[in-house]
């Protein structure tokens, strides 16, 4: 892979407002990444970030919020239209709330089936819920209480909820005061261990929002410069230092300083991979969004048609490129339903699938799931643009 300088919008050229097509195919990267690493082993596990690296796709779908969210509200952010934003966010609350407890019900539907795989009430930890469902539903209802793979949406929900503040430092400039100020919450969080409370978890929340809003408001802030028109340009020292630090990041079982199969489990690696708010995990997801941001990848996830005679370029020419593409955009284009689905098809397998089905089986289930969720997106784009449609015919209706 090369470098190019390949930044949308250019610099000095505003944000012109709609969707980013490049965005939405890399959040559908990441809800593909989410749906295999929780479906279970299978040959495509290996091939998520989860596999380079020690970042994983829960970085991605942060760092891409942050980015999205500034695009959707910071250019509407303006004198006025403060009454509009908050109605916004809070509708988007209140979906994801409801998504959240709508997953946790699920779970506990799942548990409680006879014909549920045993230990699957213990991975997702509802054995206090189980055990006590009338003490526990106030910790769950107040998102205390999160059985585990259900702890994305609220750590989303937490960030979300310091919109507000970021919209507010963005529209006067203070962008450098609040990744400061971001940066020492995060600091003080990893070195001062703290968290919000989590019943039956003596850490607090396993996705701690006192360190993830960091990696949240930096990706506000690439998105903000961009509504800016001051988008990250490309710098050749940065950009080989982090292509060095992906190719020098030990993937599981490649660590030279640990023979043991995989995880690694020597200090070091260890650390890394299983505390989710280490400076290895931002770095090397950062890293990653840098250098594919300025290679042809990006170009390619825009849309556009690479005119090198390159070997990658007739890959990314090529028809099955241009639909994985479009598939993804799909995806992207509607993160919730298709994550909250994604999820709900993992718990039931999960719960219900046997422990050990074999190859054919696993690939007939990472298509069925994946198949479902396009399903979906492609029901909410048309509906989408069937909305639009009629809207349109009623204006012109009442204009003649």
């Amino acid at each position: 892979m090369t470098a190019t300088r390949t930044t949308a919008p250019p610099s000095g050229a505003a944000w012109p407002g709609g969707r980013d097509s490049a965005l939405d195919v890399w959040r559908g990267f990441a809800l593909v990444a989410i749906f295999v690493n929780h479906a279970g082993d299978s040959v495509l596990q290996r091939l998520t970030p989860l596999n380079f690296g020690f970042s994983d796709a829960a970085e991605l779908f942060v760092l891409f919020a942050g980015h999205a969210a500034a695009l959707a509200y910071l250019p509407r952010h303006r004198p006025g239209g403060a009454a509009v934003l908050r109605r916004r966010l809070l509708g988007r609350l209140g979906r994801l709330y409801a998504a959240h407890l709508g997953l946790a019900a699920l779970a506990l539907g799942l548990a409680l089936l006879p014909l549920a795989r045993p230990g699957f009430a213990a991975r997702l930890g509802l054995g206090p819920l189980l055990a006590d469902p009338a003490g526990m539903a106030l910790p769950l209802l107040g998102l205390g209480l999160q059985p585990h793979y259900l702890d994305i949406l609220p750590l989303y929900l937490a960030l979300l909820a310091l919109l507000p503040l970021l919209l507010g430092a963005a529209a006067r400039g203070w962008l450098a005061p609040l990744l400061g100020g971001s940066a020492a919450l995060w600091l003080a969080a990893g070195l001062g261990r703290l968290n919000l409370p989590a019943a039956g978890a003596a850490e607090g929340w396993f996705f701690n929002p006192l360190s993830w809003q960091f990696l949240f408001a930096i990706g506000f802030a690439t998105g903000a410069r961009r509504v800016l028109g001051r988008g990250l340009p490309w710098r050749p020292g940065p950009w080989w230092a982090a292509l060095l630090l992906l190719l020098a990041s030990p993937s599981p079982g490649t660590c030279p300083a640990c023979p043991t199969p995989p995880p690694c489990r020597c200090p070091p690696c260890w650390w890394c991979r299983t505390r989710p708010s280490s400076p290895c995990r931002g770095c090397c997801a950062l890293a990653l969004c840098y250098v594919v941001a300025h290679s042809p990848l990006q170009g390619w996830a825009r849309g556009a048609q690479p005119a090198a005679a390159a070997p990658l370029a007739r890959l990314l020419r090529a028809a099955p490129a241009r639909w994985l593409r479009e598939a993804l955009a799909r995806l992207g284009r509607n993160t919730l339903p298709v994550f909250v689905l994604g999820l709900a098809l993992s718990l039931g397998g999960m719960a219900l699938r046997p422990p050990a089905p074999g190859l054919a089986a696993d690939a007939l289930w990472l298509a069925a799931g994946l198949g479902l969720q396009l399903g979906l997106a492609a029901w909410r784009d048309h509906h989408r643009a069937r909305a639009r449609a009629q809207a349109v015919d009623a204006t012109v209706t009442r204009a003649t």
